[in-house]
């Protein structure tokens, strides 16, 4: 009987070229992060490479506006989570178990960061309901008459494209109204590490007939490094902030409409300031014009028939306007019975972000890139020597 034959070990397989292997990393979908950590899992070369800051701003270029990987808000139901995934993003196990801050009230979300107040310790939070890291401001740093919070970028109008941006370093802006024989609009920045206050180089004084002037509670839209946040009296309050530091407070009245219904404040198409104003079931998109001269004025550049696109089962079934996400360009809009709908203002596609009873009335959605590089720290920028403390 012949002796078995004995084969030859296998060669181990070979090694993808690296400019091969990044492009094909650079094709895994921005949706799915998933497979973004089993791809970093595979060997240390992937992950290297998923890591690599080069790659990382390669992929953001290529997959082009940040998605909207889910929404934030306030539920009826408080025993809910506040951060409530999109029905298409896959979030990862890892990540999925962090701390959803139930008994927390959501304030704002802003480049990769979402800002909450936790009633039981009485701080402000800011957390990445992605990767779970948080930050806490204690409240005693912050006083009681500011109403409105927004938290950002500390580089934010210094160059910034807010893409990547989200383990750097942050600021909280809060805004509010004095009552006394006239209104008294201030605000001021903290950093979200030091808690440091910088007050703004001067205060805002309104005068009323009838009705004090007050904020809408809502997010405000962050356009050419300046905060809108809607108030009332048909105006948006604009909070103006260069290089981390907070300058005049000033007023711009909206066009004088009739049925100008709800208001949301965003960036318009072309980068300048504008609006969303739902009536009934008409969506109008506003954009403010400078003109020749250094005159401003309002032109509705867009109305959207809702009917057309939203599965409204009977026409007199409400729909509010509910956010608008920053950076994808995607109006929310939430109907009687729980559904929520992503309209994207380019395309007018429709998809179905979520649905369920006790959704909150403001919805804030969150816009991020997710990679496996979001739970690495951030890697030192020239924003950072003068924009303050790292988040």
């Amino acid at each position: 009987m012949a002796p078995p034959t004995t084969s030859a070990p296998m060669a181990p397989p070979r090694e993808l070229i690296p400019d091969a292997l990044a492009e094909i990393l650079l094709r895994l979908p921005p949706s799915d992060p998933a497979s973004l950590v089993r791809a970093s899992a595979v060997c240390k070369p992937w992950l290297r490479t998923l890591t690599d800051p080069a790659f990382l701003r390669r992929y953001r270029a290529f997959h082009g506006a940040p998605l909207v990987l889910g929404f934030l808000h306030n539920p009826d139901d408080h025993d809910l989570p506040r951060f409530v995934p999109d029905a298409a993003f896959r979030q990862p196990r890892a990540t999925a178990a962090a701390a959803d801050h139930r008994k927390c009230c959501v304030l704002d979300c802003r480049h990769g960061r979402a800002l909450l107040y936790d009633f039981r310790s009485c701080e402000f939070v800011a957390w990445d309901p992605i990767t779970g890291r948080e930050s806490r401001i204690p409240d005693k740093k912050v006083p009681g008459v500011y109403t409105n919070h927004t938290v950002l970028c500390a580089a934010a109008g210094a160059g910034c494209d807010h893409s990547g941006c989200g383990g750097g370093p942050f600021l909280m802006a809060s805004v509010g109204v004095f009552r006394s024989d006239f209104d008294q609009v201030d605000g001021d920045l903290f950093s979200l590490e030091t808690g440091a206050r910088i007050p703004p180089t001067d205060s805002l004084y309104l005068e009323y007939d009838r009705y004090a002037y007050s904020l809408e509670v809502q997010p405000a839209a962050l356009v050419g490094g300046a905060l809108y946040f809607v108030g009332s009296h048909g105006t948006l309050l604009r909070y103006k902030i260069l290089c981390g530091r907070p300058l005049l407070l000033s007023l711009v009245k909206l066009p004088k409409r009739k049925h100008l219904g709800s208001v949301v404040a965003m960036e318009a198409e072309d980068g300048k300031l504008g609006f969303a104003s739902l009536y009934r079931y008409s969506l109008h998109l506003w954009s403010r014009e400078i003109g020749t001269e250094g005159d401003a004025s309002w032109v509705e550049r867009r109305v959207i028939d809702l009917k057309k696109l939203l599965p409204i089962g009977s026409p007199k079934s409400p729909v509010c306007l509910s956010g608008f996400a920053q950076g994808a360009d995607v109006v929310l809009v939430r109907t009687d019975d729980g559904a929520v709908f992503a309209i994207d203002l380019k395309s007018l596609q429709v998809r179905k972000v979520h649905e369920m009873d006790g959704v909150g009335r403001c919805i804030i959605p969150y816009v991020s890139f997710y990679t496996p590089a979001s739970g690495v720290p951030r890697i030192s920028t020239k924003y950072d020597q003068c924009l303050g403390p790292k988040f």
